[in-house]
């Protein structure tokens, strides 16, 4: 030991002494180039602080010399100048001996200002001269000294670099010679060591003295000796060590036989769990889910029959629903027997809850002696329990005696676990199937109730809209005032129901998916304009100021024109409603959005504004933002609900931003071309022109709607423009009319119980005589696109617009008579139309439905017919088919006023037959006019009641 510490001592002190001295040459280097480094850097400094001054002084002197042409000194020269000062004093604070240039510099400065007069400027000529030698020495000698301070520092590290190379090839000198006596000085008594080493590994203990080294010769031997007797004990206690490893790998191998068993077991009982789970989740087959349990079960139970039992709550007794292992006779027997609560071990495991197994068949009592004729010994039954009451049991049963082992029963009670899930599922999928029958029944009934809603409530109220406004006119034209403004309260009620009841259809045909999209190329600023104008008065009263933000060539855009218009003007009210005596702005833009371009309109008010709590509920239906105020502003909740569903329809959002009191901002982001699957196209026949003339009175105009009250208020309307008006109170009615009276025009109802306003309008385009006939369809649901595709002159909705009505029929009326004949069952409506036109010089003639209105036409053919297309007996449309039919009666303009939401199918069916679909409403009166007064006069040109050119409302 003490041996070993000396030899690391002398290896430390050689390895000290050959590394001492390159170590003081490297030091001695890195502190010569440091101040080299140092002396060459404060050279180079003061020399580039030199050149900058003489950059700086020589760039004045250019500058300056501009001061010849320009008259007086430029602001680029005194900038040079100041420069040239400042690197001056710089070059100073690091060599005083530029103390003489810096302070000569300094006082031209100070003499020297910006605009400085040349003449000024040229008595100071000497002292720039002789500044700029100055300047011009120093710089010159800061050269050469930098030169030289490089060229001296480049000499001097060259020479130490030589002295480094010898002491370096010196110091390696030293170290080769110092490592190969280490070597040699170790390795010989390290050798006979390793001589000895091999020698006692071979077993050889006989130690040769002679060829070891004489020193330490006896401390080795000792060594050797005492590693060659632990290597003999070593040896024994490996050899122990190996035999009691060997007894405890033969016990472990066992035990892992005896777990590799067991786990095999489970891998199979696993396995037939998942088995059996997919089944329960996959399948609602309840037979098929019951029999791979029951396989499964019996398998697994190394059993060899099997049956899954369920409890009839309502008979008392065991079903047996899936076997395994059972022959056919014995399945018989099964179900003719009745096991009920507590017989044998089925109804003893459901009452008591727990399973029942019986060891052996022959000894026990508790099994049917049947089982003994196929050979079976032992019988296990599991409950299957559902919220700790028995709803069945798993019977799993063997031909050899004894009980089943604690890990297979508790196995079956997870098969019986697994049954019951199986069971409930199925019980719940047939309540689900009868929850699903039931909710498809009460969606069938929402659509039935809808549908009647349609026509039922929107029919009275049309009604009533209908003799109020004829009412309002009486009391104008007696001079009753007083009767006047609660006249108007009740129209404004009725109009705000009627808007109320549009709403909650839109949003039951949007939520069934039955809402069209009729898709067109429109410009956009007429439409902008048109809600514009639409919601001025309103905005007046409100003392608001509406503002437009839209570029004139804004240009078109491809989508459901109708709809957009609905939901702009939807925003545009609600922002006048909640705003007062404040602004409203639309800001109107075509913007590059992802790959295509979008549309949008924004709509923004100075009104109340919103929190981020109301605005979380402003999309619901019938919720408002803010409950309190519907009091104060009304409203029902819907507008917005359904404007926004109309863009979604199309691509598009609506987005709002707004802050409690300060107003809000709402935004329609659509596509500027929409893709959407379009209705039947617009089947227009061309119709010549006529030629300017005045409204004529006299005209029959045949109005065919089942509406009694409406017919009433379009009769009264018209018949105070001059018009002759026919009532049909009925499809087929308004047919017999049309061919009878031969109308100079035909108003059309959809809805009619007889004979609908598609079925009439079919009849009236498909005779010859009745074909030209311009026919207007005057119906509650607002689907102008639709009515023009099904031939149309014109389309009214309802409530009728008194005006438009009357301007309608004066545009269509004939010179001479202009004989109306009104196809409807609704009494009501046929006097409110009969009025109307009789006030106007119409001859009407009326029919309850279509099978009169044909009466009618067979009789005198009047000029315009007014169809309904909800009729008894004969409806509208059959009414339509039969008139076509006829030559004489092919040409009579008809014009369907209808309650009726025309579906694609309808339009296929009134395509080309009639001139105009209109919706049923009283207050529409004035359109049905116009729409009678613009199909009239066509006719008169084609000599025998042609048809209008259609003319879009």
């Amino acid at each position: 030991m003490i041996k070993v510490k000396q030899l690391k001592l002398r290896i430390f002190a050689q390895f000290v002494i050959i590394i001492a001295p390159i170590t003081l040459v490297l030091i001695y280097q890195a502190l010569s180039d440091l101040r080299r480094t140092t002396a060459v850097e404060s050279v180079v400094v003061r020399h580039g602080l030199s050149r900058a001054t003489k950059d700086g002084f020589e760039s004045f002197m250019t500058y300056a010399a501009d001061a010849v042409d320009m008259g007086s000194l430029g602001q680029r020269a005194y900038e040079a100048l100041r420069q040239s000062v400042a690197s001056a004093a710089a070059l100073r604070r690091k060599d005083p001996g530029a103390a003489a240039v810096a302070a000569s510099l300094g006082a031209l400065a100070g003499q020297i200002s910006v605009a400085m007069p040349l003449e000024r400027l040229l008595a100071l000529q000497p002292q720039i001269r002789q500044t700029r030698e100055a300047v011009r020495a120093l710089e010159a000698g800061y050269d050469k000294a930098s030169t030289a301070a490089i060229s001296q520092a480049i000499d001097s590290a060259r020479r130490q670099s030589k002295i480094v190379a010898a002491a370096t090839l010196f110091t390696l000198l030293i170290a080769g010679w110092f490592i190969y006596s280490m070597i040699t000085g170790v390795t010989e008594p390290l050798n006979a060591a390793v001589d000895l080493a091999q020698r006692i590994a071979a077993g050889e203990f006989a130690l040769a003295a002679d060829r070891l080294p004489k020193r330490d010769l006896g401390n080795l031997l000792a060594s050797l000796r005492m590693m060659s007797e632990k290597l003999r004990l070593s040896q024994l206690e490996i050899e122990e060590d190996q035999r009691k490893l060997e007894q405890r790998v033969a016990e472990r191998t066992s035990e892992v036989e005896a777990r590799t068993r067991e786990l095999m077991r489970s891998v199979a009982e696993l396995q037939a769990l998942n088995e059996v789970s997919q089944a329960v989740s996959s399948s609602l087959e309840l037979e098929t889910v019951l029999a791979t349990v029951i396989a499964r079960a019996v398998r697994l139970a190394d059993a060899d029959s099997g049956t899954l039992y369920q409890f009839d709550e309502a008979d008392g007794v065991f079903d047996p629903r899936a076997n395994f292992g059972v022959s056919d006779a014995m399945i018989e027997t099964l179900r003719g027997s009745r096991i009920g609560l507590g017989d044998g071990p089925v109804g003893m495991c459901a009452v008591n809850r727990v399973p029942v197994q019986v060891s052996d068949v022959e000894l026990s009592h508790r099994v049917s002696v049947l089982w003994t004729h196929d050979g079976i010994r032992a019988v296990v039954a599991v409950p299957l329990l559902r919220d700790e009451h028995a709803t069945g049991a798993l019977v799993i049963r063997r031909k050899v005696a004894g009980e089943f082992a604690p890990s297979i029963v508790k196995l079956l009670q997870t098969l019986a676990s697994q049954s019951v899930m199986a069971i409930e599922n199925a019980r719940l999928f047939k309540e689900s199937q009868a929850k699903s029958e039931q909710l498809a029944e009460a969606s069938k009934l929402k659509s039935q109730f809808l549908a009647n809603m349609s026509h039922e409530l929107r029919t009275p109220l049309n009604a009533i809209i209908g003799l109020t406004e004829m009412l309002h006119e009486d009391a104008r034209d007696l001079k009753h005032p007083e009767e006047l403004e609660p006249l108007e309260r009740v129209l404004r009620a009725a109009h705000h129901l009627l808007e109320l009841i549009n709403d909650i259809l839109d949003l039951s045909k949007i939520e069934a998916g039955r809402m069209d999209m009729h898709v067109e190329t429109f410009a956009i600023a007429p439409l902008v304009d048109d809600v514009i104008s639409t919601i001025a008065p309103a905005a007046a009263k409100n003392g608001n100021q509406i503002i437009l933000h839209c570029p004139q060539d804004i240009g078109e855009m491809h989508a459901d024109q109708t709809r957009i218009r609905q939901a702009l003007l939807n925003l545009v009210s609600n922002a006048n409603k909640f705003t007062e005596h404040g602004i409203v702005t639309i800001d109107v833009a075509r913007l590059m959005g992802k790959g295509s371009e979008e549309i949008t309109m924004a709509v923004r008010d100075t009104g109340i504004g919103m929190s981020p709590e109301q605005m979380g509920r402003l999309f619901q239906e019938f919720v408002q933002a803010d409950p309190s105020t519907t009091r104060k502003y009304g409203g029902t909740g819907l507008g917005l609900a359904i404007s926004r569903r109309f863009c979604q329809m199309m691509g598009g959002e609506i987005a709002v931003e707004s802050q409690l009191g300060k107003g809000s901002t709402f935004t329609i982001r659509l596509p500027a071309r929409i893709e959407a699957v379009q209705p039947a196209p617009l089947l227009r026949r061309v119709r010549p022109e006529r030629r300017a003339m005045q409204p004529v009175k006299g005209s029959l105009i045949l109005v065919i709607d089942d509406d009694q009250t409406v017919c009433e208020v379009m009769a009264r309307y018209l018949e105070r423009e001059g018009f002759v008006v026919r009532i049909a109170t009925g499809g087929r009615e308004g047919l017999q009319l049309a061919r009878e009276l031969h109308p100079a025009a035909i108003t059309l109802d959809i809805n009619m119980p007889d004979l609908d306003g598609w079925t009439v309008l079919a009849a009236l385009k498909g005779d010859p005589q009745l074909a030209d006939i311009p026919v207007v369809l005057v119906t509650i649901e607002d689907n102008r696109s639709r009515g023009y595709s099904l031939g149309a002159t014109e389309y009214m909705t309802k409530p009728i617009d008194r005006e438009r009505l009357i301007s309608l029929l004066q545009d269509i009326s004939s010179p001479i008579a202009r004989k109306v004949l009104l196809v409807d069952d609704d009494e009501i409506m046929r006097e409110s139309v009969r009025r109307v036109l009789e006030q106007e010089r119409w001859q009407v003639e009326g029919a309850s439905n279509g099978r009169f209105a044909l009466q009618h036409l067979a009789e005198s053919c009047p000029d315009v017919i007014v169809l309904d297309l909800m009729m008894p007996e004969m409806d509208g449309f059959e009414f339509l088919v039969e008139m076509r039919q006829r030559p004489e009666w092919r040409d009579i303009p008809v014009l369907v006023l209808t309650a009726k939401d025309l579906s694609v199918e309808d339009q296929k069916r009134l395509n080309g037959y009639v001139e105009q679909v209109m919706r049923k409403s009283a207050s529409e009166l004035s359109e049905l006019l116009r729409e009678l007064g613009r199909m009239l006069p066509r006719s008169i040109e084609r000599g025998k009641h042609a048809k209008v050119k259609e003319i879009l409302a």
